[in-house]
């Protein structure tokens, strides 16, 4: 067999050359590929483990939300004075952690906040012992008392909107 000047020069034949080209394409797709692959796993494990996350947070909101829920139920027609409401002050601080936490319950969750503050606003004054109150004193509890009732509603229809909003989301 007769060497051309080219594969003289070359040291090999046209054949192994184009071998050894063919196996570094197929190195570089292989490792191209593999790149990309560990790639978008890595994206899918950052997305579990963010979806982990947002859960372990949907249920903290969640259990807050439900427990202002049962708050308010306790409350429910009955006028409330400042130190029967002071449960409400603990879970109005949470839920504005947890809105602040959350992007996607933000809205819901703040709205539930400003309901707690104007509910807590209309706490009664502590009552007077006295033997008997006068009627116009007892129009202005009643008006207090019916005032701070449907602030009680208000919240009680934002913290059902809440509930509805991470239900919603813990379908998705």
């Amino acid at each position: 067999m007769t060497l051309s000047s080219t594969a003289l020069a070359i040291g090999t034949s046209a054949g192994s050359l184009l071998v050894a080209a063919l196996a570094g394409a197929l190195t570089l797709t292989i490792g191209y590929l593999g790149v990309r692959h560990h790639a978008r796993v890595f994206a899918w494990m950052k997305q579990t483990h963010d979806n982990e996350e947002n859960a372990k947070d949907l249920e903290d909101a969640h259990s807050y939300v439900k427990e202002a829920f049962e708050a308010l139920c306790e409350l429910a027609q009955k006028p409330c004075t400042a130190a029967e409401l002071a449960p409400l002050k603990r879970l109005r601080h949470l839920l504005k952690a947890s809105a602040d936490q959350l992007e996607v319950l933000h809205t819901e969750l703040h709205a539930v906040v400003e309901h707690i503050d104007v509910y807590l606003a209309t706490a009664l004054p502590e009552p007077t012992v006295t033997a008997r109150v006068p009627y116009s004193q007892h129009l202005t509890q009643l008006e207090h008392a019916m005032r701070q009732e449907h602030a009680r509603i208000e919240l009680e229809r934002a913290v059902n909107r809440a509930q509805q909003r991470i239900r919603s989301l813990r379908r998705t």
